[in-house]
Protein backbone atom coordinates (compact mmCIF):
# COMPACT_ATOMS: atom_id res chain seq x y z
CA UNK A 1 0.00 0.00 0.00
CA UNK A 2 1.67 3.38 -0.74
CA UNK A 3 3.20 5.31 1.89
CA UNK A 4 0.22 8.60 0.81
CA UNK A 5 -2.62 6.17 1.46
CA UNK A 6 -2.90 7.81 5.12
CA UNK A 7 -2.71 11.70 3.56
CA UNK A 8 -5.32 10.73 1.24
CA UNK A 9 -7.54 8.81 4.20
CA UNK A 10 -7.19 12.01 6.18
CA UNK A 11 -8.09 14.40 3.57
CA UNK A 12 -11.23 12.33 2.97
CA UNK A 13 -12.13 12.23 6.84
CA UNK A 14 -11.31 16.28 6.32
CA UNK A 15 -13.94 16.71 3.46
CA UNK A 16 -16.54 14.62 5.29
CA UNK A 17 -16.05 16.55 8.66
CA UNK A 18 -16.43 19.85 6.80
CA UNK A 19 -19.98 19.08 5.31
CA UNK A 20 -22.53 20.85 6.80
CA UNK A 21 -24.87 18.87 9.46
CA UNK A 22 -27.81 17.61 7.47
CA UNK A 23 -31.40 19.63 8.75
CA UNK A 24 -33.84 16.79 9.46
CA UNK A 25 -36.88 16.53 11.08
CA UNK A 26 -37.24 14.28 13.77
CA UNK A 27 -37.07 10.66 12.71
CA UNK A 28 -38.11 7.74 14.35
CA UNK A 29 -35.46 4.51 14.80
CA UNK A 30 -36.27 1.25 15.92
CA UNK A 31 -33.45 -0.73 17.28
CA UNK A 32 -33.13 -4.40 19.63
CA UNK A 33 -34.62 -2.58 22.90
CA UNK A 34 -37.51 -0.79 21.26
CA UNK A 35 -38.38 2.78 19.40
CA UNK A 36 -37.21 6.01 19.64
CA UNK A 37 -37.57 9.33 18.65
CA UNK A 38 -34.49 12.06 17.89
CA UNK A 39 -34.32 15.01 16.29
CA UNK A 40 -31.30 15.30 14.56
CA UNK A 41 -31.18 18.74 14.95
CA UNK A 42 -30.74 19.25 18.36
CA UNK A 43 -28.14 16.68 18.79
CA UNK A 44 -25.04 18.30 20.53
CA UNK A 45 -23.74 15.91 23.21
CA UNK A 46 -22.94 11.89 22.54
CA UNK A 47 -22.36 9.56 24.49
CA UNK A 48 -21.15 6.54 23.47
CA UNK A 49 -21.53 3.88 26.38
CA UNK A 50 -20.51 0.87 24.11
CA UNK A 51 -17.22 -0.45 22.97
CA UNK A 52 -16.21 0.53 19.65
CA UNK A 53 -18.57 3.31 18.66
CA UNK A 54 -16.24 6.10 18.88
CA UNK A 55 -14.90 5.16 15.57
CA UNK A 56 -18.45 5.11 14.47
CA UNK A 57 -19.09 8.74 15.31
CA UNK A 58 -15.52 9.63 14.23
CA UNK A 59 -16.39 8.16 10.95
CA UNK A 60 -19.29 10.43 10.82
CA UNK A 61 -17.42 13.61 11.48
CA UNK A 62 -18.81 13.54 15.20
CA UNK A 63 -17.22 14.13 18.30
CA UNK A 64 -18.53 12.45 21.18
CA UNK A 65 -17.94 13.82 24.82
CA UNK A 66 -17.74 10.71 26.59
CA UNK A 67 -16.75 7.15 25.23
CA UNK A 68 -16.35 3.74 26.86
CA UNK A 69 -13.01 2.18 27.39
CA UNK A 70 -12.71 -1.31 25.85
CA UNK A 71 -9.10 -2.46 26.45
CA UNK A 72 -5.68 -0.69 25.00
CA UNK A 73 -5.32 1.64 27.06
CA UNK A 74 -4.96 4.51 24.42
CA UNK A 75 -5.16 8.23 25.20
CA UNK A 76 -9.15 8.99 24.36
CA UNK A 77 -9.95 5.27 23.98
CA UNK A 78 -8.85 6.05 20.56
CA UNK A 79 -6.66 3.85 18.82
CA UNK A 80 -4.63 4.45 16.51
CA UNK A 81 -6.77 3.71 13.02
CA UNK A 82 -8.91 6.37 14.51
CA UNK A 83 -6.73 8.89 15.77
CA UNK A 84 -5.99 11.24 12.65
CA UNK A 85 -10.31 11.74 12.99
CA UNK A 86 -10.51 12.27 16.35
CA UNK A 87 -7.89 15.24 15.86
CA UNK A 88 -9.69 16.74 13.21
CA UNK A 89 -12.44 16.90 15.09
CA UNK A 90 -10.93 18.64 18.07
CA UNK A 91 -12.37 15.74 19.94
CA UNK A 92 -11.28 15.32 23.60
CA UNK A 93 -14.00 12.83 25.03
CA UNK A 94 -13.53 11.73 28.71
CA UNK A 95 -13.72 7.86 29.27
CA UNK A 96 -14.81 5.77 31.37
CA UNK A 97 -13.57 2.64 32.12
CA UNK A 98 -14.63 -0.89 33.54
CA UNK A 99 -16.82 -3.31 31.18
CA UNK A 100 -20.07 -2.49 32.66
CA UNK A 101 -22.13 0.91 31.95
CA UNK A 102 -22.02 3.31 34.62
CA UNK A 103 -25.11 4.73 34.60
CA UNK A 104 -24.45 7.85 37.12
CA UNK A 105 -20.90 8.81 34.70
CA UNK A 106 -23.62 8.69 31.70
CA UNK A 107 -25.74 11.20 33.92
CA UNK A 108 -22.95 13.28 34.76
CA UNK A 109 -22.07 13.64 30.58
CA UNK A 110 -25.62 15.43 29.75
CA UNK A 111 -25.83 13.94 26.90
CA UNK A 112 -28.60 14.75 23.93
CA UNK A 113 -28.00 11.03 22.53
CA UNK A 114 -26.40 8.37 23.76
CA UNK A 115 -25.01 5.47 21.46
CA UNK A 116 -24.95 1.49 22.43
CA UNK A 117 -24.88 -0.37 19.60
CA UNK A 118 -22.22 -2.46 20.62
CA UNK A 119 -22.77 -2.51 24.55
CA UNK A 120 -23.37 -4.55 27.28
CA UNK A 121 -26.35 -3.41 27.71
CA UNK A 122 -29.32 -5.10 29.12
CA UNK A 123 -33.37 -4.22 28.93
CA UNK A 124 -32.84 -2.98 32.76
CA UNK A 125 -29.99 -0.74 31.89
CA UNK A 126 -31.55 0.75 28.50
CA UNK A 127 -34.51 1.77 30.96
CA UNK A 128 -32.39 3.77 33.27
CA UNK A 129 -30.24 5.29 30.45
CA UNK A 130 -33.95 5.88 28.66
CA UNK A 131 -34.24 8.37 31.50
CA UNK A 132 -31.36 10.43 30.92
CA UNK A 133 -31.44 10.64 26.36
CA UNK A 134 -32.57 9.03 23.73
CA UNK A 135 -30.33 5.78 23.14
CA UNK A 136 -29.60 4.07 20.41
CA UNK A 137 -29.14 -0.07 20.73
CA UNK A 138 -28.05 -2.60 18.64
CA UNK A 139 -29.65 -3.17 15.29
CA UNK A 140 -32.84 -5.08 15.18
CA UNK A 141 -32.75 -8.22 14.21
CA UNK A 142 -29.46 -9.63 15.52
CA UNK A 143 -28.20 -10.61 18.72
CA UNK A 144 -26.04 -9.30 20.97
CA UNK A 145 -22.91 -8.51 19.82
CA UNK A 146 -23.73 -9.52 16.24
CA UNK A 147 -25.14 -7.09 14.14
CA UNK A 148 -23.14 -5.58 10.81
CA UNK A 149 -21.13 -2.79 11.35
CA UNK A 150 -22.69 -1.53 8.28
CA UNK A 151 -25.98 -1.60 10.13
CA UNK A 152 -24.41 -0.12 13.14
CA UNK A 153 -23.70 2.62 10.91
CA UNK A 154 -26.63 3.25 9.03
CA UNK A 155 -28.55 3.28 12.41
CA UNK A 156 -26.37 6.25 14.32
CA UNK A 157 -25.90 8.31 10.78
CA UNK A 158 -30.08 8.50 10.74
CA UNK A 159 -30.13 9.44 14.73
CA UNK A 160 -27.63 12.08 14.28
CA UNK A 161 -28.63 13.00 10.79
CA UNK A 162 -25.79 11.78 8.54
CA UNK A 163 -27.47 8.73 6.69
CA UNK A 164 -25.58 10.22 3.51
CA UNK A 165 -22.17 10.10 5.69
CA UNK A 166 -22.84 6.85 6.65
CA UNK A 167 -23.46 5.21 3.24
CA UNK A 168 -20.31 7.39 1.86
CA UNK A 169 -18.58 5.36 4.53
CA UNK A 170 -20.04 2.27 3.63
CA UNK A 171 -19.73 2.45 0.10
CA UNK A 172 -15.85 3.28 0.33
CA UNK A 173 -14.77 0.68 2.79
CA UNK A 174 -17.16 -1.61 1.10
CA UNK A 175 -15.31 -1.29 -2.14
CA UNK A 176 -12.11 -1.62 -0.24
CA UNK A 177 -13.30 -5.71 1.31
CA UNK A 178 -14.51 -5.88 -2.38
CA UNK A 179 -11.41 -5.26 -4.32
CA UNK A 180 -9.08 -7.65 -1.60
CA UNK A 181 -12.21 -9.97 -2.17
CA UNK A 182 -11.67 -9.97 -5.95
CA UNK A 183 -7.79 -10.24 -5.63
CA UNK A 184 -7.72 -13.39 -3.89
CA UNK A 185 -10.20 -15.75 -5.07
CA UNK A 186 -7.49 -18.53 -3.63
CA UNK A 187 -8.91 -17.83 -0.54
CA UNK A 188 -12.51 -18.96 -1.42
CA UNK A 189 -13.96 -22.19 0.33
CA UNK A 190 -11.24 -22.30 3.19
CA UNK A 191 -12.48 -23.05 6.39
CA UNK A 192 -10.68 -20.68 9.37
CA UNK A 193 -11.81 -18.67 12.33
CA UNK A 194 -10.09 -15.96 14.96
CA UNK A 195 -9.72 -17.63 18.73
CA UNK A 196 -8.79 -16.21 21.86
CA UNK A 197 -7.14 -18.19 24.88
CA UNK A 198 -6.99 -17.77 28.52
CA UNK A 199 -6.18 -19.64 31.40
CA UNK A 200 -5.84 -22.86 29.29
CA UNK A 201 -9.45 -22.23 28.12
CA UNK A 202 -9.39 -21.73 24.19
CA UNK A 203 -12.31 -18.87 23.68
CA UNK A 204 -14.49 -19.54 20.03
CA UNK A 205 -16.46 -17.33 18.20
CA UNK A 206 -19.87 -17.86 16.35
CA UNK A 207 -19.66 -16.63 12.79
CA UNK A 208 -21.28 -13.76 12.29
CA UNK A 209 -18.66 -12.30 14.95
CA UNK A 210 -16.52 -9.40 13.67
CA UNK A 211 -13.55 -10.77 12.68
CA UNK A 212 -14.89 -14.07 11.15
CA UNK A 213 -17.38 -12.01 9.22
CA UNK A 214 -14.73 -10.16 7.71
CA UNK A 215 -12.45 -13.64 6.87
CA UNK A 216 -16.47 -15.25 5.84
CA UNK A 217 -15.92 -11.78 2.87
CA UNK A 218 -13.09 -13.61 2.01
CA UNK A 219 -15.10 -17.11 1.81
CA UNK A 220 -13.23 -18.46 4.59
CA UNK A 221 -15.98 -20.26 6.55
CA UNK A 222 -16.30 -20.46 10.25
CA UNK A 223 -17.67 -24.08 11.05
CA UNK A 224 -21.28 -23.99 11.39
CA UNK A 225 -21.34 -25.73 14.33
CA UNK A 226 -19.60 -22.55 16.39
CA UNK A 227 -23.06 -21.62 15.97
CA UNK A 228 -24.78 -23.80 18.32
CA UNK A 229 -21.98 -23.96 20.55
CA UNK A 230 -21.52 -19.96 20.85
CA UNK A 231 -23.56 -18.75 24.26
CA UNK A 232 -25.72 -15.50 24.17
CA UNK A 233 -23.04 -13.88 24.68
CA UNK A 234 -21.13 -15.12 20.87
CA UNK A 235 -18.36 -17.25 22.15
CA UNK A 236 -17.90 -20.80 23.59
CA UNK A 237 -14.82 -21.82 25.90
CA UNK A 238 -13.39 -24.88 25.48
CA UNK A 239 -10.63 -26.70 27.21
CA UNK A 240 -7.05 -26.97 25.51
CA UNK A 241 -8.08 -30.78 24.93
CA UNK A 242 -10.35 -29.98 21.89
CA UNK A 243 -8.03 -27.66 19.76
CA UNK A 244 -9.06 -30.08 17.12
CA UNK A 245 -12.01 -28.02 16.37
CA UNK A 246 -10.00 -25.40 15.14
CA UNK A 247 -7.83 -27.55 13.00
CA UNK A 248 -8.26 -25.40 10.34
CA UNK A 249 -6.79 -23.68 6.45
CA UNK A 250 -6.06 -21.19 8.81
CA UNK A 251 -6.85 -19.50 12.43
CA UNK A 252 -6.23 -15.95 13.61
CA UNK A 253 -5.22 -16.27 17.14
CA UNK A 254 -5.76 -12.88 18.92
CA UNK A 255 -3.21 -13.02 21.62
CA UNK A 256 -0.15 -11.96 22.63
CA UNK A 257 3.06 -12.97 22.80
CA UNK A 258 3.00 -15.20 26.76
CA UNK A 259 -0.07 -16.87 25.49
CA UNK A 260 1.58 -17.52 21.91
CA UNK A 261 4.56 -19.34 23.94
CA UNK A 262 1.98 -21.08 26.50
CA UNK A 263 -0.17 -22.39 23.46
CA UNK A 264 2.87 -23.21 21.30
CA UNK A 265 3.99 -25.44 24.47
CA UNK A 266 1.12 -27.78 24.54
CA UNK A 267 1.45 -30.92 22.49
CA UNK A 268 -2.37 -31.30 21.93
CA UNK A 269 -1.08 -28.00 19.59
CA UNK A 270 1.84 -28.73 18.30
CA UNK A 271 0.32 -32.13 16.47
CA UNK A 272 -2.25 -30.52 14.34
CA UNK A 273 -1.92 -29.73 10.83
CA UNK A 274 -2.86 -25.62 11.26
CA UNK A 275 0.23 -25.73 13.90
CA UNK A 276 2.50 -28.30 11.40
CA UNK A 277 2.21 -26.49 8.41
CA UNK A 278 2.21 -22.92 9.65
CA UNK A 279 -1.55 -21.96 9.13
CA UNK A 280 -2.10 -19.85 12.05
CA UNK A 281 -2.24 -16.20 12.42
CA UNK A 282 -0.46 -14.80 15.61
CA UNK A 283 -1.95 -10.83 15.61
CA UNK A 284 -0.09 -8.26 17.50
CA UNK A 285 -2.03 -6.00 19.82
CA UNK A 286 -2.94 -3.47 17.04
CA UNK A 287 -4.05 -6.48 14.80
CA UNK A 288 -6.08 -7.71 17.68
CA UNK A 289 -7.92 -4.30 18.71
CA UNK A 290 -8.54 -3.71 14.43
CA UNK A 291 -10.00 -6.92 14.38
CA UNK A 292 -12.18 -6.79 17.40
CA UNK A 293 -13.45 -3.64 17.13
CA UNK A 294 -14.62 -4.20 13.31
CA UNK A 295 -15.26 -0.78 12.48
CA UNK A 296 -14.88 1.07 9.66
CA UNK A 297 -11.78 2.96 10.56
CA UNK A 298 -9.75 -0.35 12.04
CA UNK A 299 -11.28 -2.51 8.82
CA UNK A 300 -9.59 0.30 6.20
CA UNK A 301 -6.33 -0.01 8.21
CA UNK A 302 -6.46 -3.95 8.76
CA UNK A 303 -6.76 -4.77 5.28
CA UNK A 304 -3.69 -4.29 4.29
CA UNK A 305 -2.02 -6.38 6.82
CA UNK A 306 -4.56 -8.98 7.36
CA UNK A 307 -4.06 -10.17 3.48
CA UNK A 308 -0.11 -10.83 2.96
CA UNK A 309 -0.90 -12.68 6.38
CA UNK A 310 -3.23 -14.79 4.87
CA UNK A 311 -1.59 -15.76 2.08
CA UNK A 312 1.46 -16.46 3.80
CA UNK A 313 -0.69 -18.64 6.29
CA UNK A 314 -2.99 -20.57 3.81
CA UNK A 315 -0.10 -21.52 1.61
CA UNK A 316 0.65 -24.79 3.60
CA UNK A 317 3.91 -24.33 4.08
CA UNK A 318 5.45 -23.53 7.81
CA UNK A 319 8.46 -22.14 6.45
CA UNK A 320 6.38 -19.04 4.90
CA UNK A 321 7.20 -16.40 7.35
CA UNK A 322 4.09 -14.36 8.69
CA UNK A 323 4.36 -10.70 7.49
CA UNK A 324 4.96 -8.96 11.23
CA UNK A 325 2.96 -5.68 11.24
CA UNK A 326 4.21 -2.78 10.29
CA UNK A 327 5.26 -0.42 13.11
CA UNK A 328 4.24 3.23 11.23
CA UNK A 329 0.80 3.50 11.72
CA UNK A 330 -1.60 6.53 10.64
CA UNK A 331 -1.97 8.53 13.50
CA UNK A 332 1.05 6.76 15.69
CA UNK A 333 3.16 9.63 17.60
Amino acid sequence: MPRLLPALCLLFLLCLFSAPRAQADPVQLRHAFGEITVDPAKVRRIVSVGYHEQDFLYALGLAPVGVHEWFGGHPYATWPWAEPARIALGARPEVQTGFEIDVEWVWMMEPDLIVATFAPMDAQTYALLSEIAPVVGRPEGYPAWGAPWEEELRLIGRATGREAAAETVIARTGARIADAVASHPEFRGLSGTAAFFNDGQIIGYRPSDGANRLLGQFGILTPPAFDDMASAGGNFMVSSERFDLFDLDVLLWLVDGPMQSEIEALPTWRNLRVAREGRAIWADQMMTGAMSFQSPLSIDWALERLVPMLTAAVDGDAATAIPAVPAEMPGAP
